[in-house]
């Protein structure tokens, strides 16, 4: 019965877990996205105001300690490469990234490392009389020299406000030996700016290698588009002042006839209660 009741109050089990992401931006702005979160039976919650520590090549290293960072109210923290370490990124052509918790209430003590590939997404076009088309060229450091990586799935697409839309029918383009991904532009008829220009870009997401990487360059492939506002102009969305006249001419018609209807009634009924008066005299 002792173990029975010592059973009921144990605690579900639980796992904290880590997710770290090597990200580059343009070949320019490296970062890691690190996301904490808590496993049990009842699923995966975030778990938020986390602080993680961060060490680059060296795990445990004081002077490999990149920082340490606590995770927002989402559960997710960026964290950037500090300039004092500028010179260890330089000096190899592949990394490791350590990332460390301590025990709290809220979260078990973790870890997590990943190993990435000195990396860089190009981007370019190709334009020909009767096609358009977009080229990803990637290629990975390899004892200071730029290799191509073959066979990783590159997505090409234009940026939106909603989110990016594929070029063509294809969700993602492979890479050839020479490290490059082709895509033909089909979107010929999307709305770009006042100038007709869009955003291209190419996502290697959550490689194993190289992590993600995103590059972008503007093209004028968009049809032109000037927003004309209809502010001002007479509408059913707009102010009363101005709504459409056949719709002022009906509703103060529609007013004038109820309340021309109501005064002849109240006058019939003044009337009539002089006639009264006028008989009993």
């Amino acid at each position: 019965m002792v173990m029975a009741q010592g059973d009921s109050t144990k605690k579900p089990a639980r796992e904290s877990i880590i997710y770290l992401q090597y990200h580059l931006e343009n070949n320019r702005l490296p970062y890691l996205k690190i996301q904490t979160k808590n496993k049990s039976d009842n699923g995966i919650v975030t778990a938020t105001n986390i602080p993680v520590t961060v060490y680059l090549d060296t795990d445990l290293s004081k002077e490999a300690m990149v920082g340490q960072i606590a995770t927002d109210n989402t559960g997710t923290a960026i964290f950037g490469i500090p300039p004092s370490l500028a010179s260890q990124w330089k000096g190899k052509s592949a990394h490791t990234f350590y990332a460390h918790t301590d025990a709290s209430p809220a979260f078990d003590a973790a870890s997590k490392e990943v190993s990435v590939a000195m990396a860089r997404l190009k981007l370019d076009t190709v334009r020909t009389d009767e096609t358009k088309s977009v080229v990803a060229t990637l290629e990975k450091n390899d004892g200071g020299s730029w290799v191509p990586i073959p066979e990783v799935d590159v997505k090409l697409a234009v940026r939106r406000y909603g989110g990016n839309v594929n070029i063509g029918d294809d969700d993602t383009y492979a890479t050839d030996s020479t490290g490059k991904a082709t895509g033909e532009f089909l979107l010929s008829s999307l709305p770009g700016n006042k100038q007709g220009t869009l955003e291209l870009v190419a996502l290697v997401d959550d490689n194993d290698e190289v992590g993600t990487l995103e590059s972008s360059m503007m093209v004028p492939w968009g049809t032109i588009y000037e927003y004309k506002s209809d502010f001002g102009k007479r509408s059913l969305w707009s102010t009363p002042r101005r709504a459409p006249l056949w719709l002022i001419v009906m509703a103060y018609g529609c007013i004038i006839s109820v309340w021309s209807v109501i005064i002849y009634l109240i006058t019939r009924i003044i009337k009539i209660k002089k006639l009264g008066k006028a008989v009993r005299t």
